[in-house]
């Protein structure tokens, strides 16, 4: 299958492509390359995911459409978005830019370029502040700008999926953690934390479905190896809830180092905690989580030590 994947070379975009292509696929990647993140760890996404890449703003309607004209795929996923929970409380505007307008530049490219199938990476922080398993048929509550933003691009698509006879999969992935991940995220900041001899920020009570990125992966594969028609929202998570103490703890072990904590109180527009049903990507996508929340943590800590990351490299 031909496949166009925005936002290929990203964190999750990177190990999408990757699994996409052992799997047999023919791909090609559209990527603005502006990522937050060290250029070593820019380029180490690159090879790893290993397709060819033109490099586009996903808000630049004229070079994504001449993209899909071009390459001609069967499917597009989208994984290209402005992420940052915090930032997007103290800077929205870029955060409307890309996960709003350019989900709806994207929509209008595949509508103009023939594309008839789209899966979408939203996120699991539509959900807000809900206790329990977060099953699809939830009625979406954001806390923060940023899955207000994530919200108001699923709109879109069931908007385009009514109008324009688009099909479409919006995967709903909950926190993700592995190797090449972003520096922002709560993995990263631990390790550079622990590694500082510093003490581990955690906020009281918060607790997390951490989602191993291979899994995700996997379930970037199955959505689009199965057919399907109209529009299908399904979550993506480990359907276990795990206090972020643990992940600090399991890093620190895995780095050899001590744990320090601080604790702070938990900002309003953050979820205490996140837990997902995927009894729905069990049913129509045949996929189940397989990596133990443990085995995940250890995976990024040695690749986070591989790199012996410092602010020069």
């Amino acid at each position: 299958m031909r496949i166009l994947v925005v936002g290929g070379a990203g964190f999750i975009g990177s190990h999408v492509c990757a699994h996409l292509r052992e799997a047999g696929h023919d791909l090609h990647a559209y990527d603005q390359g502006s990522a937050n993140a060290p250029d070593w760890l820019k380029d180490a996404r690159v090879r790893y995911a290993g397709v060819p890449i033109t490099k586009g703003d996903l808000l630049d309607l004229p070079r994504l459409l001449g993209t899909i004209t071009k390459y001609s795929p069967d499917m597009v996923i989208n994984l290209a978005a402005k992420p940052g929970v915090g930032e997007a409380e103290q800077n929205p505007a870029p955060f409307d830019e890309v996960n709003v307008v350019g989900v709806v530049r994207l929509l209008e490219a595949c509508r103009r370029g023939g594309v008839r199938h789209l899966v979408h990476a939203s996120s699991s922080s539509v959900y807000g502040n809900r206790s329990g398993m977060l099953k699809e048929e939830h009625e979406p509550a954001p806390v923060g700008h940023y899955g207000r933003t994530k919200l108001l691009g699923e709109r879109y698509i069931e908007q385009a999926c009514c109008e324009h006879g688009l099909s479409a999969r919006i995967l709903r992935p909950f926190t993700v953690i592995g190797p090449l991940g972003r520096p922002d995220m709560a993995a990263w900041k631990f390790a550079e934390q622990i590694r500082a001899g510093m003490p581990v920020t955690l906020h009281q009570d918060a607790s997390r479905d951490f989602t191993p990125v291979h899994d995700l992966a996997r379930a970037f594969v199955a959505s689009v190896e199965r057919p399907w028609s109209g529009l299908e929202t399904i979550n993506v998570g480990s359907g276990e809830c795990h206090p972020v103490v643990s992940l600090a703890q399991l890093l620190a072990d895995s780095m050899g180092r001590p744990l320090k904590t601080k604790v702070l109180a938990k900002p309003d527009y953050l979820p205490t905690s996140t837990c997902a049903d995927s009894s729905g990507a069990l049913r129509l996508l045949d996929w189940r989580p397989r990596l133990p929340f443990a085995e995940a943590v250890r995976d990024f800590g040695k690749w986070y030590v591989s790199q012996e990351y410092d602010e020069e490299k």
